[in-house]
């Protein structure tokens, strides 16, 4: 699919122009939105109680995967990823995705895109709920940054030196990426000295690993649909090679025998090979 974005990668030049939003990324910003609006603005006001509720339930909560386990709520692998904390973090997040987020989906297509998306947030989050639990670190985890970190750097790592406008500075996709990753690993080290612990720095970088490791393996170039539509073809056809070579063993089998001599399971067989030519 052609990108939204085309200059190549060894450009110099400086892209100004907004980019036309694209299907996933368009979805996905009005889901994060009207999430953040029913959450903050209708349930903490009016109804606290539900507010509560749905933090708990969708939340990445590594309290509740302790206490359910091992009946744990797999669901908040994807859906911390569209809970924010506030305003500040769901506009810097809808920003990236706005901006980076339809370069890659321009470079991917939509399926592919969704599946890149959804696969780094779900691995952000497990990477930083599983060192959570290994340090007895019990804290609600929210936000699509880790998903998005993984989409700078995966932009990063296919056109390292295109340019865009960062806080007015023309700069390369990769001294964004390496900007937003040497934050991150500053801010972990904090947390590891016991400051600055409101961050899922853990889910960012890891984020950021993986998206840049899916790229240089080739991962995002995978369609999953297509290679599940070509491993059924793939069987289909050797099903149809196994059935060819049987149905030849048994027009041998009647020609030396009698066809009086094929078992049930064997006219049974003839008869559905036949119905199907």
């Amino acid at each position: 699919m052609k990108g939204t974005f085309e200059d190549p990668p060894e450009t110099s030049g400086v892209a100004f122009a907004t980019p036309p939003v694209t299907r996933v990324v368009k979805a996905l910003l009005i889901a994060n939105v009207a999430i953040f609006l029913v959450q903050w603005l209708l349930l903490e006001g009016l109804f606290p109680r539900a507010f509560e509720f749905t933090s708990d339930a969708f939340a990445l909560n590594p309290r509740q995967w302790v206490e359910h386990f091992p009946l744990v709520p797999v669901w908040q692998l994807l859906s911390y990823g569209f809970l924010h904390g506030g305003p500040t973090h769901l506009l810097q997040n809808m920003l990236f995705l706005f901006f980076l987020g339809t370069m890659l989906e321009g470079e991917l297509g939509a399926r592919r895109f969704l599946v890149f998306y959804a696969l780094a947030v779900a691995f952000a989050g497990f990477c930083q709920l599983g060192l959570g639990l290994g340090l007895g670190q019990v804290a609600p985890i929210v936000g699509a940054s880790g998903g998005l970190l993984a989409v700078v750097c995966a932009m990063a790592t296919m056109r390292p030196t295109m340019r865009l406008i960062f806080i007015l500075v023309p700069v390369t996709l990769k001294t964004v990426a390496l900007i937003y990753v040497g934050l991150d690993l500053f801010g972990a080290l904090m947390q590891m000295k016991g400051s600055d612990g409101g961050v899922a720095h853990f889910a960012h970088l890891s984020g950021a690993l993986f998206g840049f490791v899916a790229v240089k393996r080739g991962w995002v170039w995978r369609d999953p649909v297509q290679e599940v539509e070509g491993w059924r073809e793939r069987r289909v056809e050797a099903q149809e090679a196994s059935d060819e070579e049987r149905l030849d063993e048994l027009l041998v089998k009647i020609q030396r025998e009698g066809i009086h001599t094929l078992s049930a399971r064997e006219r049974d067989f003839l008869k559905r090979v036949s119905g199907r030519r």
